[in-house]
């Protein structure tokens, strides 16, 4: 039989609070963290869904873009330069202006690395791949203008490095120039 005395009274709420703090109480802690750690993945699902709907739309406007354009891109900033084709570029623009070609080389290749060690195929990491030809031109004042003219709008993403001018005899200009091709990739040596 079971009495109604204040000790059994008083063991009950000891059993009660027992109970509670030890079963119930870190069963409520854990369903906490668990609804915790499922609103932050909601919000990181929420975050990823926002990026791959953006990628989505990224990839829509490249798959929308002409591709003329997709062409003008890839001769603008190749996956890798043809330096044969550029330096068949440069001597047919220079038979086209009229300058007398005097040097044209592929500055990045072994064979000029002993020359001069500035003129090599350089990787900075992320950044294009930058590839140098040497153009030494004789020509006069207007013909050196329509000659970086024509380089200006090649096929190839060309900039001028250095240019070296120096007058020559019969007012002509002798020219040194160092011209710096971009690509995503070397050009591979052999």
């Amino acid at each position: 039989m079971i009495t109604n005395s204040p000790f059994i009274q008083l063991f009950m709420v000891v059993l009660a609070a027992a109970i509670l703090m030890l079963y119930i109480k870190p069963t409520i802690t854990d369903i906490r963290s668990t609804q915790d750690q499922i609103d932050t993945y909601a919000y990181e699902l929420d975050r990823v869904t926002n990026v791959n709907e953006l990628l989505r739309t990224h990839a829509g406007e490249i798959d929308a873009l002409p591709l003329s354009n997709i062409q003008a891109l890839e001769r603008y900033l190749p996956s890798r330069i043809d330096e044969i084709a550029v330096m068949r570029d440069l001597q047919l623009i220079a038979d086209e202006v009229g300058v007398q070609l005097v040097t044209l080389e592929y500055a990045g290749s072994d064979s000029t690395e002993s020359a001069d060690p500035s003129l090599q195929v350089s990787s900075p990491g992320n950044r294009p791949i930058t590839t140098k030809f040497r153009l030494g031109v004789s020509a006069r004042y207007e013909e050196l203008k329509s000659l970086l003219a024509a380089i200006e709008v090649n096929n190839y993403q060309l900039s001028v490095d250095t240019a070296d001018i120096t007058p020559a005899e019969n007012g002509l200009l002798n020219a040194d120039i160092i011209l710096v091709a971009y690509s995503l990739e070397a050009v591979p040596t052999e």
